[in-house]
């Protein structure tokens, strides 16, 4: 589709996601959203937007940025990164961004009762898993520190969620629940230009109408458009350069 012709934005793009979920109107959308994404008995009621951009390691001198970060009313952290190009030790990243929220909130290192860090990934790239057919109709995966055999969790610490959208391919009538829906108004919506009949509750509604570009005021139109210029030039360097490496490879052989 045509970008002048698109109504909503890509939520798997970093333009896309940019729009909605660092737009703070939309704050009871991310919030409906990540509660969907949470582990069973997990709920956030409010929360408070925080910095994406952090300092590294000081003999680095460099920064990091999450994608969105915010927390919750008792504390809790919530990162959400999209993920759409392949990217070696994706995981170990995930990890690594987590594992620095959670200790940072350890100010003095004192004081280990801290509220837990939950970090998710919607995926549009493939996650691997040791045995696919286990997760045949399965589209959400959680990791997070569990006693091997009996799967006991001592704390709640880190979680790591994924979406993983590549492989969800459902069409709107076999959706069988919310969540699928969701997952489906997360992959496919820029691809609509109207808002199906089957979502038209409350939740489906607000989502929708924070991904509908022209509801955009000026201001954040203008940014829209220039982050998905942007963006559109990155992966432009990102594929040339991937060509490249396909033909030095072809002539080494």
């Amino acid at each position: 589709m045509d970008s002048m012709d698109q109504k909503y934005v890509n939520l798997l793009s970093n333009s896309g996601f940019k729009a909605v979920f660092g737009d703070r109107n939309n704050k009871d959308v991310v919030m409906s959203v990540i509660n969907m994404l949470l582990p069973q008995g997990k709920r956030v009621t409010e929360i408070e937007y925080a910095p994406t951009e952090h300092q590294g390691q000081l003999e680095m001198n460099k920064e990091f940025r999450y994608d969105f970060m915010c927390r919750g009313d008792d504390g809790s952290f919530f990162i959400v990164e999209v993920q759409s190009n392949p990217e070696e030790f994706w995981f170990k990243r995930c990890v690594s961004y987590a594992s620095r929220v959670y200790d940072r909130q350890n100010k003095r290192g004192e004081e280990y009762d801290v509220p837990p860090v939950y970090l998710i990934g919607l995926m549009g790239i493939d996650v691997k898993h040791d045995n696919p057919e286990l997760w045949r109709d399965r589209f959400v995966s959680e990791y997070t520190f569990r006693e091997k055999l009996t799967g006991e969790l001592q704390d709640d610490t880190i979680f790591i969620i994924f979406a993983e959208l590549r492989r969800f391919s459902k069409s709107l009538s076999e959706c069988k629940d919310d969540l699928e829906k969701m997952l489906y108004i997360i992959k496919n919506c820029w691809q609509l230009q109207t808002q199906p009949v089957e979502l038209q509750d409350e939740f489906f509604t607000k989502l929708f109408q924070a991904c509908d570009i022209p509801r955009f005021d000026e201001a954040k139109r203008i940014q829209y458009e220039k982050d998905m210029f942007d963006e559109r030039r990155y992966n432009g360097e990102i594929n040339a350069a991937r060509k490249e490496g396909r033909e030095e490879g072809r002539l080494e052989l």
